[in-house]
């Protein structure tokens, strides 16, 4: 897709849903480490890493 270009509707979508889950794991990553579940949180982080790889795909 080029910079030029709008995002389609599937694109927005999938960005949408993205985000949504985003907002929900941060939680989890907030009583992750309030409760110190250092593995938990360590798998959040990889999740989010993860998320963050999907949406510079769909974006470049």
């Amino acid at each position: 897709m080029k910079k030029e270009e709008i995002f389609s509707e599937e694109d927005i979508s999938f960005l949408t849903q993205l985000i949504n889950t985003l907002q929900e794991v941060e939680l989890k990553l907030e009583e992750d480490y309030e409760t110190k579940n250092y593995e938990r949180l360590n798998n959040s982080k990889k999740f989010i890493l993860r998320i963050q790889k999907k949406i510079s795909e769909i974006i470049k």
